[in-house]
């Protein structure tokens, strides 16, 4: 499995914890599947950074397709 589908799979595990969470960016660690919410994608990341300074994350928005927007519309 890529990185990128586990990171959804461990999003769609973790939604239901999310409730009331709508907008903030969750920080989601590929290696174990813990996860740091924040208001940017930034807070989200120094929280994570906190517990797992050398990890991946894959950044999503909570209650949204996708946490950005790259480019023209």
């Amino acid at each position: 499995m890529n990185e990128k589908d586990h990171a959804k799979e461990v999003y769609e595990q973790i939604k239901g914890s999310l409730k009331g969470q709508e907008g903030k960016i969750v920080a989601i660690d590929l290696i174990n599947g813990d996860y740091f919410l924040g208001n940017s994608a930034e807070e989200a990341y120094e929280n994570g950074r906190k517990k797992h300074p050398a990890h991946k994350f894959f950044f999503k928005r909570v209650g949204a397709k996708a946490a950005f927007f790259v480019g023209a519309l």
